[in-house]
């Protein structure tokens, strides 16, 4: 799997030819608007616009719910506003938690999720909750975005209270058994 990074909270994720897409943004937005082709797509934020440029018709997901689609299994969770995605996709479990930093339904989504291999996550909230919902999640890879009105401030602190050094790369390339055995990787995504 590729994971690929288009700012704010915008992710593509491609394994051959299959591609999805984690909160797209529109035009109008500080970034030029991603123009590729994929599969589904789905929103954490159920208020984002859906007016996006991704092309080849892609199925929407915005809301909670389980879906499987193309051999892809997720689960859209209910949060305040909010719908946190949990992605199982060869072999790997992503969660996109998006902007969350309630405790209470960070951990309700964990006692459901089971292990999580990457967290992807917005470091909009409190900075203690958040740090929270990381240990409690305890996922062998982090990748924080940037997200919309989050200043680079509350950005570099964030990665500086998780206390490892962070990996700056284009993409994240990465199979199963590639997968940290023990410890944490934090993985700071450079927009493509």
């Amino acid at each position: 799997m590729i994971v690929s990074y288009y700012g704010l909270s915008c992710l593509k994720l491609q394994s051959g030819d299959a591609v999805i897409v984690a909160d797209p943004f529109g035009k109008g937005a500080e970034f030029p608007a991603p123009r590729f082709e994929a599969r589904m797509v789905f929103f954490t934020d159920q208020k984002a616009s859906q007016d996006i440029s991704i092309a080849g018709e892609p199925r929407i997901f915005a809301l909670p719910g389980e879906y499987e689609a193309g051999g892809i299994s997720f689960v859209g969770f209910q949060a305040n506003g909010a719908t946190p995605f949990l992605v199982e996709w060869e072999g790997i479990r992503s969660l996109f938690l998006g902007t969350l930093s309630d405790i209470k339904t960070a951990d309700a989504i964990i006692d459901f999720a089971g292990t999580v291999d990457i967290l992807y996550l917005v470091p909009s909230g409190q900075s203690q909750a958040l740090q929270k919902i990381v240990d409690n999640i305890d996922p062998r890879i982090i990748v924080p975005l940037m997200g919309d009105g989050v200043s680079k401030n509350a950005f570099d602190s964030f990665i500086k209270e998780l206390g490892e050094k962070p990996e700056k790369m284009d993409k994240l390339t990465i199979k199963k058994k590639g997968l940290p055995a023990e410890g944490q990787r934090i993985i700071i995504l450079e927009r493509a």
